[in-house]
């Protein structure tokens, strides 16, 4: 869960709440106007005669004016609507990256943009909260140079022109610290920067941003869609639509379909890869595809006893396989995670089972294969050692045949290598096809 979340929605909520009333936060800046004035002067000289002589003269007289600009009127529906955008974005598109800075403004909509994005984030993402400082860029761009994507919530009241200068002044500081990871840009924080332009002229970041992952959120009346940046060639690929009616991200497959592709994977689980198993232990999550997989491959279960362990901690899990001693265990991520989450998922069921002294044989999901190449971003030297012990097996999917596999592998070089198929079965068509668009997803 991210750390310290709690605290960090209540205080931005309690400064946007505190701007609503007018103490949250500091009272508008003066803004110094230096205005020329051209004021006609009448000069009366009296000379020795007594006669009055009247002289007109024109000078040019300077002078600076403060003026307080009253900020701009609220309304439910402005916030309503970062609400909505940060809720959605956060939900569907900013959980594809292991840890986020989300930099914002200390402004009302900026806030409300902010602390929906932070709340509406799956619970395996790490995120932070960074509130730009205008004197000191430096320090915000410390606090987020740590994170895999930096969201850029810039925007909200500020004027354009202001909103400009400090995504700029910011990404200044950002690239000065070397960072390398992913830009998402906010659509007003797009708008302030007429596209990236200004960005793109100016010589401090112009070429390191070309060098970056950019992804832009756009929206309409509908959707929100978040599109891919090429600042080299300015194309924008679109890789996520949400319907902003519904609240979901469109997919090139329904839900239906999603669950009975897994569906079919666990019965071929259940009576294939478990048979023959004294007792078989399921590890997954509760995500909608992990429970459709845990069922099926449970109900459809050749081996004497099968058990679901929903998995928590490392240490939750070594406590339950102390105390069901299984021969297999059944490693059932996938769904909706992404391959991160998958991966980090995987690593502490292998060091749980490590630790627990397992013995038996380690069976896999094809999406656990698929999600962390091959195991290849979860083993370490000492898993890798531990694993080359056990017998390993998994379902894999050969699409271009259209066949499933139960394969055996041996561990070699960091990662799973084939070592042979053990049986091969016939893809039904209306699976390929199904699998074909997960897979494109």
């Amino acid at each position: 869960m991210k750390a310290g979340l709690v605290g960090v929605v209540g205080l931005i909520i309690g400064i946007a709440l505190g701007a609503l009333i007018g103490g949250g936060l500091s009272a508008p800046e003066a803004t110094t106007v230096v205005t020329t004035l051209y004021q006609t002067t009448t000069v009366t000289t009296t000379y020795t005669t007594e006669r009055l002589q009247t002289l007109v003269q024109t000078v040019t007289v300077t002078q600076t004016v403060t003026q307080t600009a009253a900020p701009p009127a609220l309304g439910a529906q402005d916030i309503s609507l970062r609400e909505s955008l940060g809720t959605l974005v956060g939900r569907h598109f900013l959980g594809d990256f292991p840890s986020v800075a989300v930099v914002t403004q200390p402004n009302v909509l900026c806030s409300a943009l902010a602390a929906s994005a932070l709340s509406a984030m799956p619970p395996y993402s790490v995120a932070r909260l960074v509130v730009y400082n205008t004197t000191a860029p430096d320090a915000s761009a410390s606090a987020a140079a740590g994170a895999s994507a930096v969201f850029l919530a810039f925007g909200g009241e500020e004027p354009l022109p202001v909103a400009d200068k400090s995504l700029r002044d910011f990404l200044a500081a950002l690239a000065a610290r070397g960072y390398k990871g992913s830009l998402v840009v906010h659509t007003r924080a797009w708008a302030a920067t007429s596209q990236f332009k200004t960005v793109l002229n100016d010589t401090r970041i112009s070429a390191w941003v070309k060098g970056l992952p950019i992804y832009v959120v756009l929206l309409n009346a509908t959707h929100v869609t978040v599109a891919r940046y090429n600042a080299t060639t300015g194309a924008l690929t679109p890789v996520r639509f949400i319907d902003m009616k519904t609240g979901e991200a469109i997919k090139p497959y329904t839900e239906a379909e999603s669950l009975f592709l897994r569906s079919t994977v666990g019965r071929v689980a259940g009576s294939i890869l478990f048979q023959g198993y004294s007792k078989v232990a399921i590890v997954t999550g509760m995500d909608p595809a992990c429970v459709a997989l845990s069922a099926a491959a449970y109900t459809a279960s050749r081996a004497n006893s099968t058990k679901i362990i929903v998995y928590t901690t490392p240490q939750q899990l070594v406590q339950e396989i102390k105390a069901y001693s299984p021969d297999a265990v059944f490693i059932a991520f996938g769904g909706d995670m992404p391959s991160y989450a998958i991966s980090n998922a995987t690593r502490g069921v292998l060091t749980a089972l490590k630790d627990a002294g397992y013995r038996g044989d380690v069976l896999l999901h094809a999406f656990v294969l698929r999600a962390t190449n091959m195991l290849s971003t979860v083993l370490d030297a000492e898993l890798s050692q531990w694993l080359s012990q056990r017998n390993v097996k998994g379902i894999a999917p050969d699409l271009a045949n259209r066949r499933v596999n139960i394969v055996v592998f041996r561990v070699a070089d960091g990662r799973l290598q084939p070592a042979n198929v053990t049986m091969s079965l016939p893809m039904p068509d209306a699976i390929a096809d199904v699998l074909r668009r997960v897979l494109s997803s």
